[in-house]
């Protein structure tokens, strides 16, 4: 089974985490490229420390992008935390300073040719569409 390059673009919140632990648990499967946040579940301060945190628990050493905030939060279904007031070990790292749309947007285009990745997205849609709005020509490098 050849590897599937994946580029998450999440708010975690539970459900994500779950999905998180489901690429980290299949390393054959997946090529983690990055992880990209958008406010949704909890505020992208929240969700972005959330995916650095839960990155660093699952030993997955990507690199983590915040990218657009929302307005309107899933708070009362997923706690203060985003998690559902479960605590995780605080990870060192710190997210890319490059905002999410711009770094799916290079990470695409620096793809070697014939590549392509598949888009997991279990959050709002508003970085893959700005992305596709603003960068129309990455369309190619994405498989799904």
């Amino acid at each position: 089974m050849e590897k599937r390059k994946i580029i998450m673009d999440c708010d975690p919140g539970i459900d994500d985490a779950i999905a998180l632990a489901y690429a980290a648990a299949h390393p054959e499967a997946f090529e983690l490229l990055a992880v990209t946040t958008v406010a949704g579940n909890q505020t992208i301060d929240i969700v972005t420390r959330n995916a650095l945190d839960l990155s660093a628990l699952y030993k997955l050493n990507v690199p983590v992008a915040a990218g657009m905030v929302e307005h309107h939060t899933a708070s009362e279904f997923h706690g203060e935390n985003g998690l559902g007031d479960c605590t995780i070990p605080r990870a060192d790292a710190e997210p890319e300073k490059e905002m999410a749309v711009f770094y799916i947007k290079r990470l695409l285009t620096e793809l070697p040719e014939g590549e392509k990745v598949t888009l997991i997205c279990t959050a709002p849609l508003t970085n893959i569409g700005l992305l596709l709005k603003i960068y129309p020509e990455v369309k190619s490098k994405i498989h799904e």
